[in-house]
């Protein structure tokens, strides 16, 4: 069952499954390891919902998927390891399937090192 609705100002988050797909998305961005969600090369992992998609955010009745592009240099299990913790409590208990669908330019990972390091 997926659900969205307006309220107020805002979109009420998309509920699939028991599972909110925004906050998921939110999750994964938000792990250090994690350039940005991304669907993999065919769009195979993209939750639909009414009117919009979640990419890189797919809901089962026994797991949740979630396909990223990796920063580089971030160890794979790392990676998992930072995804996982920050879904657990999202996933009803859930299997967490992490898929690195692709990894970030290493130039542009120098650039965001420089400007770090700058300010």
């Amino acid at each position: 069952m997926t659900r969205t609705a307006s309220a107020g100002a805002g979109l009420v988050p998309a509920v699939v499954d028991g599972i909110d797909v925004d906050a998921v998305a939110a999750a994964a961005r938000g792990c250090a390891a994690v350039d940005d969600l991304c669907p993999g090369a065919w769009g195979g992992v993209v939750c639909y919902l009414p009117g919009r998609q979640v990419p890189g955010v797919r809901v089962a009745t026994d797991h949740v998927t979630v396909s990223v592009r990796s920063r580089w240099g971030t160890p794979a299990a790392e990676l998992a390891r930072q995804v996982r913790a920050a879904l657990a409590p999202l996933t009803r208990a859930r299997r967490i399937d992490v898929v690195i669908a692709d990894v970030a330019d290493p130039a542009a990972a120098a650039v965001e090192l420089t400007r770090r390091s700058r300010g």
